[in-house]
Parts: C-alpha cells; structure tokens; sequence
C-alpha cells in the first residue's frame, strides 16, 4: 500500500520528530511504500491568498498553484497526518495545507449542487498526535482535532476508509515511561496499518 505521511512540526529534536520517525520507519518496516511530506522542510506556504481564493471555483487555476500536493494526496491508498496540537486545532501549516490542497475536484465532487468525497482513492487514514492538554479539557472543548482527524477527513475519502486516532495528552507532564509507551504504541499501530 502506498502510504501518504503529512508531517508539521518545525523542531528536528521535538518528540513529534521521535513520532514522525516511528511512523515513516514503522511503515516500511511493514512493507508499505511512504510518501513523506514534513511541511516545514518542504517551506510549505499555508497562506491562501486573495488571488487564490478568488480562483477557489476555477478548477484548472486553483489546482495548478498546488498541483504537486495534489498529485500526491491522489496517488495514495492512505493517509497519516503526524502533528502536535496546538491551541486545540491543528498547526497554521497544517492548516493552511488542508485550505489549499483540499479543493473542489480533489478532495470533494461538486455536481448539480451534491456535494460528494473526491479521494475516493484513500482506504485508510490515521493521526497520531500530542495534546499540552488533559484530555477532560480535550473532551470539553469539543477536542476539534480529533473531530477533524476522524469526521471531517472521513467524509472526502472514500466511504469505506478505515479511521484510527491515535493521541498523547498531557504532554507537558508524562513521564519518559508514558512517551516510551505511546512511540511502542505508535509503532505497533503502522506495523498493522
């Protein structure tokens, strides 16, 4: 399977960095073939501009500006986003990635006013993410992460995608045991995914 990883976190020595490695490493390991985005290395730009927003609808002009991101979210069988969460949402270049790369014709069909999934193409789809947050906070504030990262992604892929949620809260204040254990069950994770 052709696994397509979105990474954003812009520290190298970050415990996100220890995750992102798990997972790509843990994918191939597996015997998938990884396709890995680190949206800092990349210099990903997340800003969507008047112009692009003026030429959203504009299929041909809108794709051509990210038409490399798009080939590859396209090209995929699944999808796992690695990311720190931040202020209950997900990082501005993550962010920004999803406003620019999710749009009409890719990541959903707009025909006689349906609206319906466009990546048809991804059967499985993971996060594997920290919160500064306990997760009672989490869970209060509506946690929009997860809801983002198991609803939100769910209803452009294909109907049948496979969804896994995988969270660290509190990171501010786990032990090294409770990192150890997370990055063990990360690891055994992307060796079933």
């Amino acid at each position: 399977m052709k696994v397509h990883v979105i990474y954003a976190h812009p520290q190298e020595d970050s415990f996100n960095a220890a995750l992102h490695r798990t997972v790509v490493d843990s994918l191939i390991e597996a015997g998938h073939e990884v396709d890995d985005l680190d949206l800092y290395k990349d210099g990903f730009n997340p800003v969507l501009s008047l112009a692009d927003r003026e030429s959203y609808h504009d299929v041909p002009a809108n794709r051509a500006l990210v038409d490399d991101y798009v080939r590859r979210l396209e090209s995929c069988d699944a999808l796992v986003l690695c990311h720190p969460v931040w202020s209950f949402g997900w990082p501005a270049i993550l962010k920004g990635y999803i406003d620019r790369v999710f749009i009409p014709d890719v990541s959903f069909k707009l025909r006689d006013g349906q609206m319906g999934p466009g990546l048809m193409n991804i059967k499985k789809l993971a996060t594997v993410t920290t919160y500064g947050s306990k997760k009672w906070r989490a869970w209060f504030l509506g946690d929009p992460p997860r809801k983002n990262g198991t609803r939100f992604l769910r209803v452009v892929c294909n109907p049948l995608v496979k969804v896994s949620y995988h969270a660290l809260y509190d990171m501010n204040n786990v032990t090294r045991a409770d990192t150890d254990a997370y990055l063990g069950k990360v690891r055994q994770a992307m060796l079933k995914f």
